[in-house]
């Protein structure tokens, strides 16, 4: 495989530093969808039940394309692989803004999870691969920085767009940031794993490494994590709308800038104390975000869900990656990222069609409430698990 060997020690290299504009570009295309699609969806006659359906068809359309990214990357390069992933997302964001019935929105959603499970899989796996053991948690801390960034600005900027222009000249944007992003991959090289039993890429496909069986535990809690944001993930501009609260944008916005400041101490934090020292704390701030919600009648309310929203997923995601990542060889690092983003997937698209189905028949307050119960188990399994391993 082509590329430099890592240093020790050193997270800022060439590699690294590409992959993470890469990375800033490729979320904010995707994240201008989280409140437009939704809200396009409703547009066009659909109900609550029916937007989390949509969600989890595409949601299942990653998940299923991560398991066949593991078994072709045995026999594809990472790079080809993460531009045709970003390619297929650029050309679904142009169809968006010709379809016209939710059929045709949900089966784009299909093919857009083609991509977004190839692309998500592929780009953490080669950042973890340039970063050295000691320092991981550390720098898949500052990589997700791009990823908060893009939670920011994508929102308020499709928002703005869809206000003042439309749903197409949002779209149109959207494509034109993931074809930049496809520029900047092509810059990219695969660094250079060191594989602990001499295998590589080969003509035998291995569907033993569709999964590894240290990650079982992390899995069934990243489930819980899933279904705990999929309430203001997919529903907040819904409830927003209905409850007729102001400031949607502003939501994002504090949501955002939380999640930046934790990630700056997170991973360190992690590295040095142990994943339960931010894997708790992210549960608690999750289960406070959705009983806050729950009671969200005003404005102020709202905006204050959004900043244990924010801190909860900042300290949350690097923490449940660095586990993943740890617990696998190196050359199984795409498989733990597939895990982590297949598990979480999974999670926020059955939370989807729980939440959808319980805000359109018991109410918001009853949803949110469910949020906070899953932030709850959570933090029980952490702390289980710890115990566990203190014997």
């Amino acid at each position: 495989m082509k590329g430099k060997p890592v240093k020790a020690d050193k997270i800022w290299s060439k590699g690294f530093t590409i992959l993470i504009i890469a990375n800033t570009l490729y979320w904010t295309g995707i994240y201008m969808l989280v409140p437009c699609i939704p809200l396009y969806l409703v547009k066009l006659g659909a109900a609550e039940t029916q937007v989390g359906v949509v969600a989890t068809i595409y949601f299942a359309s990653s998940i299923v394309t991560r398991l066949l990214v593991n078994v072709l990357l045995q026999r594809v390069g990472k790079k080809l692989m993460m531009v045709v992933g970003v390619l297929i997302n650029t050309i679904i964001m142009v169809l968006y803004s010709f379809a016209g019935s939710i059929g045709v929105i949900a089966v784009l959603r299909v093919i857009q999870g083609l991509g977004f499970g190839t692309t998500t899989t592929i780009i953490m796996a080669m950042a973890a691969d340039t970063l050295p053991d000691s320092r991981r948690g550390q720098g898949i801390g500052y990589f997700g920085l791009g990823t908060v960034v893009a939670m920011s600005v994508a929102p308020a900027l499709a928002i703005f767009l869809k206000d003042n222009f439309g749903f197409q000249p949002m779209f149109f944007t959207s494509a034109g940031i993931l074809l930049m992003t496809t520029v900047i991959i092509s810059f990219v090289e695969e660094p250079r794993v060191v594989i602990a039993d001499g295998g590589g890429r080969g003509k035998t496909v291995e569907w033993r490494n569709l999964f590894d069986v240290k990650l079982i535990v992390p899995s069934i809690l990243l489930l819980l994590i899933g279904v705990s944001r999929s309430a203001d993930m997919q529903f907040i501009a819904i409830f927003a709308g209905e409850k007729k609260l102001e400031h949607l944008s502003l939501y994002f916005v504090i949501q955002t800038a939380a999640m930046f400041c934790i990630r700056f101490i997170s991973g360190r934090f992690a590295d040095r104390k142990g994943r339960n020292w931010v894997l708790i704390p992210g549960g608690a701030a999750l289960f406070i975000m959705g009983m806050t919600l729950s009671f969200a009648d005003r404005s102020w309310i709202m905006l204050i869900g959004a900043v244990f929203s924010g801190l909860g997923v900042g300290v949350l995601s690097p923490g449940m990656q660095l586990w993943m990542f740890n617990s696998v060889a190196p050359e199984k690092r795409n498989v733990a990222s597939a895990t982590y983003f297949n598990f979480t997937d999974i999670g926020i698209s059955a939370g989807a069609l729980m939440m959808g189905f319980t805000a359109e028949n018991f109410g918001y307050p009853i949803m949110f409430r469910i949020a906070a119960l899953a932030a709850l188990l959570h933090i029980i399994g952490c702390v289980t698990v710890g115990r566990e391993k203190k014997r």
